[in-house]
């Protein structure tokens, strides 16, 4: 019997799925800029809100198409990764050419299609996490120290070898970068070395093209030992409004207006940005509000498929990776938290002003 490759597997996939997927009614896009559309489309996957997931890929088509493309791709592995490879692989395949697309009903009922099968997807955000952790994790330079200068063997022995997860992914990345000079190239020796099957050798070369990041090799690691249990308990989301007809957890550090509401809210008298200019210097104080964001609203998931691993990774990655001490990020994340609503009220100020 032939064996079925993977992209052949994954488009079979896709064609049965597409066949559930509803006609698309045209409806007037949203008005929201690029930048917005985008940044509600990824939060409103990430919450499971469908409506809100289809109002953005209504705006973004009508904008910028392939940024929407673009951004469907990176969400597959950033916010579902290991907890549906299959759909994973979909989107993969939708991403390959306007042809497919045309055979199973168009554009725009496969964008919206795709879409809300991510939104209502498991996820699982383990390698965004492990990306933060090899980006931002002060110990990470000197687990770098010992891979300098090590030959391509010897790193693709110690990627194979009992090391963290971590240091698999440095030594992976170092692998990757010199061979190509890009880690979203994944070479096939080291997927072979890590001893992964086709078809996630198949996510991780495809999307690394696809994505032009780290993510798909990472989602490839992970998978050797995910360790995914089937329940966990949605995470606690603050309490969200609506401003100008988009919800105010859209609007983080990624678009304009978000950015603008954080610096309003830095200047002025809650709790958190009295914190802020007490403990850490003015440089940066803005980033490490938005990233607190992120971490207590925007990167938050509904239907999430962890295990032990994803868990100390995301740990990690929201007390570690700020650039300061533990215990003053997990100081800054609760006072975060509770200024949620008086970052709202900034939001509403900015969206206001921006709108006269």
């Amino acid at each position: 019997m032939p064996t079925i490759s993977p992209p052949t597997r994954f488009e079979t996939l896709i064609v049965r799925r597409a066949s559930t997927w509803p006609i698309v009614t045209p409806q007037s896009p949203v008005p929201l800029s690029p930048w917005q559309a985008a940044s509600l489309l990824q939060k409103a996957i990430r919450r499971g809100d469908v409506e809100r997931t289809q109002q953005a890929v209504w705006s973004l088509l009508s904008t910028d198409p392939v940024r929407m493309w673009r951004r469907l791709g990176v969400i597959a592995f950033e916010d579902i990764g290991l907890a549906n490879l299959p759909l994973v692989g979909q989107v993969l395949v939708a991403l390959r050419g306007k042809t497919l697309r045309r055979s199973l009903g168009g554009e725009m009922r496969v964008a919206i299609g795709i879409a809300t099968d991510l939104a209502l997807s498991p996820k699982n955000r383990s390698a965004d996490d492990l990306l933060c952790v090899l980006n931002s994790h002060p110990d990470i330079p000197h687990v770098a120290r010992k891979f300098a200068g090590m030959s391509a063997q010897r790193l693709l022995y110690a990627v194979s070898g009992d090391l963290s997860v971590t240091e698999a992914s440095v030594a992976a990345r170092k692998f990757a970068i010199n061979c190509n000079s890009s880690p979203s190239y994944v070479p096939t020796e080291l997927l072979n070395s890590l001893g992964v099957g086709p078809s996630v050798e198949w996510l991780a070369q495809e999307g690394g093209k696809r994505t032009r990041t780290m993510l798909p090799l990472l989602v490839a690691l992970l998978s050797r030992a995910n360790g995914l249990k089937q329940e966990n308990p949605d995470d606690e989301f603050p309490e969200g409004i609506e401003i100008a007809g988009q919800p105010g957890w859209a609007l983080d550090m990624f678009t304009r207006e978000g950015k603008a509401a954080i610096r309003r809210l830095m200047a002025g008298s809650s709790e958190v940005a009295r914190f802020a200019r007490d403990t850490f210097p003015y440089a940066g104080r803005a980033q490490l509000l938005g990233e607190a964001v992120f971490r207590v609203e925007s990167g938050l998931l509904r239907n999430r498929q962890d295990g032990p691993l994803g868990q100390a990774l995301r740990s990690q990655m929201e007390r570690e990776c700020l650039g300061i001490d533990p215990g003053h990020a997990d100081k800054l994340l609760s006072l975060m938290t509770a200024a949620i609503p008086e970052l709202n009220d900034c939001r509403i100020e900015i969206i206001g002003r921006v709108e006269q």
